[in-house]
């Protein structure tokens, strides 16, 4: 186990927001008309088990749905 877990659970997380970054930016080049923040949410989402993504997708829907009223 690592004397440091917080400093490897940084770089972790660095690098999979790296990776992340790199692939919205890769479907914006191939869609531009596509929304940044949609993609990267799909993408987020896509990692999960489905029913997190579900649950996850429905609290964005009704969030975005009270945010247009």
């Amino acid at each position: 186990m690592s004397r440091h877990p917080q400093i490897n659970t940084a770089a972790m997380a660095q690098r999979w927001a790296r990776r992340l970054s790199e692939r919205v930016e890769r479907t914006i080049k191939a869609h531009p008309e596509a929304d940044r923040d949609n993609i990267r949410h799909t993408l987020i989402l896509l990692e999960q088990p489905p029913l997190k993504r579900l649950r996850r997708s429905l609290i964005r829907g009704r969030a975005t749905a009270l945010f247009r009223k």
